[in-house]
């Protein structure tokens, strides 16, 4: 469950900038269906002679329900570079330099893809290896150890960033029953066992990597009639219906909850907090007015961040994430903040509060939930300005809604939001019977808090 970093854009250079261009995406995308469930979803764009070519596996650490294992959405990034046996691992690298490949891939909670971004006279090839990797994923049991290994190692990193344990612990305090108090690299004592679980890899591979639960976005410079022509050839035969994944629904949270950490050696206070929010594909209207309500009282260009870290400098760093609070299922709209030593956290979470009441009155003038509002819109055209942006939105919001089509849906509600909006969800949504707050300190703080 990765953190924000704050918004990337001034409001005031947003609100002087000049209208931004129509986004690529207003226009309709074209989606087509395999008999066996695969579905591919063309998007032309303006790159002379570039294609990004991504893998949408609807698959993430929400799927893992099985006790103890946890982090194989996660371990199946590392694994899907592994080879089959018509092509190994390393003549599978080699291939992709040949053809000139940008190969990558992520997981989150909801979903994990996989992005090949290439020139165009490199599809047939380039389809060719990632259709059989998908349906023929193959890796013995010493590679599928040295990958666990890795992760272990991932782990472990992440874990020597005092922000880690206090994402591990917000998910947990939050979510007690849904799969989403698990981060998505899972828990550290199944990352540790799962060297000892190949068979199980295999099972997770079959239940999940399977035609009906993947979607191919084909965006950038290509022939629609080609792409086709290779998607038949290529994914036809594939076979496999996906598993059913039981997640538990997690009760209403009718009262705030909180966590004290300890850090083991010195370091500045910290304070991460998240607000229970809804489904994004429950009500794009409600998703994007919450999206406006967490810029307005946690962006940079608020109030409230404005006050405190650059005026009276109580917090040395405030971040907040669009994004982050956008799943599948009900999540989280966080933010995390860096404390001064002779800050309390008890103050920010009560300034907080104190914020969000006051927008959810109906207090914010009208022309300043206009101007965020319109700083949101703009920023999300504005992203969206390479095949590989698109492709990444696309399928973001496909995996979120299974709808290929709610990118520009979100972007027309984003578009529509009102001040009545966004005073609306505040009052549903960004309460204390919502809030959930971890905090941590170095040991010389522990207990002041």
């Amino acid at each position: 469950m990765s953190m924000p970093i704050g918004l990337s854009l001034a409001l005031t250079a947003a609100l002087a900038a000049p209208p931004a261009p129509s986004a690529p995406v207003v226009r309709p995308v074209q989606v087509e269906h395999l008999a066996n469930g695969f579905t591919w979803v063309l998007y032309p764009f303006d790159s002379p002679g570039v294609i990004a070519y991504f893998t949408l596996v609807r698959a993430g650490s929400r799927d893992e329900v099985e006790p103890g294992k946890s982090g194989y959405a996660h371990l199946f990034e590392h694994l899907m570079f592994r080879g089959t046996a018509k092509v190994s691992a390393r003549e599978y690298d080699e291939r992709l330099q040949a053809l000139g490949v940008d190969n990558n891939a992520f997981t989150t909670n909801d979903f994990t893809l996989y992005q090949a971004t290439f020139a165009k006279d490199a599809l047939t090839d380039l389809a060719a290896l990632d259709a059989d990797r998908f349906e023929h994923l193959s890796y013995a049991r010493n590679a599928y150890k040295d990958e666990t290994g890795a992760v272990l190692g991932e782990y472990n990193k992440d874990a020597s960033d005092p922000l880690f344990p206090m994402q591990e612990a917000l998910a947990a305090l939050a979510f007690t029953k849904h799969t989403y108090g698990h981060t998505t690299i899972g828990e550290k004592r199944d990352v540790v066992a799962m060297p000892e679980a190949y068979d199980y890899s295999r099972s997770f591979f079959r239940r999940f990597y399977t035609p009906d639960d993947c979607t191919l976005f084909v965006v950038g410079d290509f022939d629609a009639a080609t792409v086709a022509e290779i998607v038949h050839r290529e994914y036809e035969g594939w076979k496999g219906k996906r598993a059913a994944t039981a997640v538990a629904v997690e009760p209403e949270q009718t009262a705030p909850r909180s966590k004290a950490l300890t850090w083991p050696t010195e370091t500045s206070p910290r304070l991460l907090e998240g607000f229970r929010v809804p489904a994004a594909g429950t009500s794009l209207t409600d998703t994007a007015a919450l999206a406006v309500a967490g810029s307005l009282v946690l962006g940079e260009s608020g109030d409230l961040y404005q006050r405190l870290v650059v005026k009276e400098q109580k917090l040395l760093e405030l971040g907040f994430g669009v994004e982050d609070a956008q799943l599948r299922d009900p999540g989280l709209l966080s933010f995390v903040a860096k404390l001064k030593e002779t800050t309390s956290s008890d103050e920010i979470v009560a300034a907080v509060d104190d914020a969000f009441a006051r927008v959810g009155r109906g207090e914010e003038a009208a022309e300043e939930v206009e101007a965020v509002r319109s700083h949101l819109a703009h920023a999300q055209i504005l992203d969206l300005q390479t095949p590989q942006a698109v492709a990444n939105a696309l399928a973001r919001w496909t995996a979120l809604t299974g709808d290929p089509g709610s990118l520009a849906n979100y972007v027309a509600a984003l578009e529509a939001v009102t001040k009545d909006d966004v005073a609306r969800v505040v009052r549903a949504h960004l309460t204390p019977a919502h809030r959930n707050v971890v905090t941590l300190t170095g040991p010389a703080a522990k207990g002041a808090r």
